[in-house]
């Protein structure tokens, strides 16, 4: 997966040495509020950064590291993921982890552009700056036909990223059971652009 670069950031494939850095990033209450509502011990830190591996390797996609260019510090993560929802009683309900969907049922799988910073740069359009990057990325390097972010409704910072990068709410949903909002990009057709 190719690295790149904004103004402010190197966004570059995670490597196994960094662990460290997911232990601290999801170490935090008020980080993992909106994604697990817990934070993530060390060994689930271990099998999400395998899975990060693996995605990477086998589909070309995945969570990027976010490092700061002017100190070389690890502020965040921003990426591709894929998601899997389910059709409950006319809810489409989203899991990043295949497992996790009822047995028995058919679930459709999507590519979410997630983000993830430390509590201690919120508000300095670090994620809009990353996830617009990967947006881009997503859409006219690698041919996704569309991207979604989907978001826990309470969280209105990620929402205000989503608009920002000039993503579209398409309806509620639900994301690991919690009522949230569809957003989703997509490429632009040149022959309908007129």
């Amino acid at each position: 997966m190719t690295q790149l670069e904004t103004d402010r950031f190197i966004l570059r494939p995670f490597r196994e040495q960094d662990i460290d850095f997911l232990d601290a990033l999801h170490s935090d209450e008020n980080v993992m509020r909106y994604i697990l509502g817990r934070t993530r011990s060390h060994e689930e830190n271990l099998a999400y950064l395998q899975r990060l591996l693996n995605l990477e390797e086998s589909h070309g996609i995945g969570q990027r590291i976010v490092i700061r260019k002017s100190d070389h510090k690890p502020v965040g993560r921003c990426g591709i993921s894929f998601f899997y929802g389910v059709e409950i009683e006319d809810v489409k309900d989203y899991y990043f982890d295949p497992k996790a969907i009822p047995e028995g049922m058919t679930s459709t799988r999507v590519f979410e552009l997630g983000y993830t910073f430390h509590q201690d740069v919120w508000g300095k359009g670090y994620a809009t700056e990353a996830a617009s990057a990967m947006r881009r990325y997503a859409l006219d390097v690698q041919k996704l036909p569309e991207v979604h972010s989907l978001i826990i409704q309470e969280n209105k910072g990620s929402v205000a990223v989503a608009e920002k990068i000039g993503a579209k709410k398409i309806g509620a949903c639900l994301c690991l059971g919690n009522p949230a909002w569809d957003y989703i990009s997509k490429a632009v057709d040149e022959k309908n652009k007129a």
